[in-house]
């Protein structure tokens, strides 16, 4: 029972000094909720940067022709696209065939100015996720069928389009009339920053705007973009998508893919090194305010022991060991190490909540990021509280109550 009598002093020990308690909890707390808010402040920031850099890509496989293999490259099908639909073992959000081209002449009677032509085929609102400022989307029966018309970014409309043009408006690219049915308004990804200064028609209509420019046949396509349900799989789905196509077009493992499995476009590359030199700051910050609450956790600590040294000396005279002291002051040190953690999670979430609120900041806290608290809280009022635990057990009752 001497565990449990020992814990129990512990406990008292811990409320019979409520400001010494609260002090040292705070100090700790604040530790705890600087790693916890870098953590939370990290999970925004990379949510936020895939939804403005990397849009759909952020969880799409794109495929395209493999220019650096030029005699193995072939541009992918139509009909590719319902193949891997349906062949892909990982589950899928939308597919899209795009035809691109760059800097097409189109004017009206408002002005004139070259802009980019994007033909599209399926779920062509995961990329060109802006809202509307006018108009209507373009509908399934659109996309499949030979209707000539079109949806306009807020830049190409502003040179193309009179502010007080009615529910019908006409601009002719590259000669070949063009209803346009809907305004994009600006959009803030980068993804949706190319079609601000372009034109989206369905996939067959826009091969009239630039047959003399371009070498695909009817059912071809410049890219092919598979959204998936989870970005995690990401890997494993491009993987799926080579073997599937290798098999349709003959190539083997041993040659080169007639495709390429990336979008030269979309810098993925450095804005995943942006957001890992953003990850190191963050908790090096984190760490070093988690340090000097230990610190200051442990001064607290090692002038506690200072104080207590009488009260130390007559619990050993009455026969304490040194083990119940050594446990005594363990157990003490862990529950204000809890409570640390407890005050960091509950500061965190205060601290979250500002921020959003005044600056705008994302910040996600989740449960994994309370345990971390809570455990990094426990263990740091335990570490830290060890030597001094360890000084008071090792005190000399008869010396002590002598002086």
């Amino acid at each position: 029972m001497r565990p449990l009598h020992d814990a129990a002093l512990a406990i008292w020990s811990v409320t019979s000094r409520p400001l010494r308690s609260a002090l040292m909890v705070l100090i700790l707390g604040t530790g705890v909720a600087a790693v916890v808010l870098s953590i939370g402040i990290l999970q925004g920031f990379s949510v936020e940067i895939e939804r403005l850099s990397y849009g759909a890509y952020a969880r799409s496989v794109v495929i395209s022709p493999n220019f650096y293999a030029p005699e193995r490259a072939v541009s992918p099908q139509l009909t590719d696209l319902d193949r891997l639909r349906d062949g892909l073992p990982q589950p899928i959000d939308g597919a899209a065939a795009w035809r691109i081209a760059r800097r097409i002449p189109a004017q009206s009677l408002h002005g004139r100015r070259d802009i980019d032509v994007y033909g599209v085929m399926g779920d062509y609102r995961f990329e060109a996720d802006m809202p509307l400022a006018s108009g209507r989307l373009l509908s399934r029966e659109d996309l499949q069928g030979s209707r000539r018309v079109c949806l306009l970014g807020h830049q190409a409309a502003g040179d193309l389009l009179p502010r007080d043009a009615g529910p019908l408006r006409r601009i002719r690219v590259n000669g070949i009339s063009c209803d346009v049915v809907g305004v994009f308004a600006p959009g803030d990804t980068r993804l949706a920053a190319r079609f601000a200064d372009a034109v989206i028609a369905p996939f067959h209509v826009t091969a009239r705007y630039f047959t003399a420019n371009t070498s695909l046949a009817p059912g071809e396509a410049d890219r092919l973009t598979v959204v998936l349900r989870n970005r995690d799989d990401l890997h494993s789905a491009t993987i799926s998508a080579d073997r599937l196509l290798r098999r349709q077009y003959g190539a083997p493992l041993s040659q080169a893919s007639p495709f390429l499995y990336a979008d030269p476009g979309a810098p993925v590359a450095s804005l995943e090194q942006q957001r890992t030199l953003i990850a190191r700051l963050l908790f090096a910050i984190a760490a070093i305010s988690l340090a000097a609450a230990v610190i200051g956790y442990g001064a607290n600590t090692w002038s506690a022991v200072t104080m207590r040294r009488r009260d130390i000396g007559l619990v050993m005279a009455h026969g304490a060991y040194p083990g119940d002291i050594f446990l005594q002051f363990s157990v003490e040190n862990l529950l204000l190490g809890l409570a640390g953690g407890l005050a960091g999670m509950a500061m965190a979430v205060a601290g979250g909540a500002v921020m959003e609120s005044i600056w705008g900041w994302t910040v996600i806290l989740d449960l994994d990021a309370f345990v971390l608290a809570s455990a990094v809280g426990a263990a740091a009022g335990f570490v830290s509280g060890v030597i001094p635990a360890y000084r008071a057990a090792m005190l000399d009752p008869s010396i002590v109550v002598r002086n």
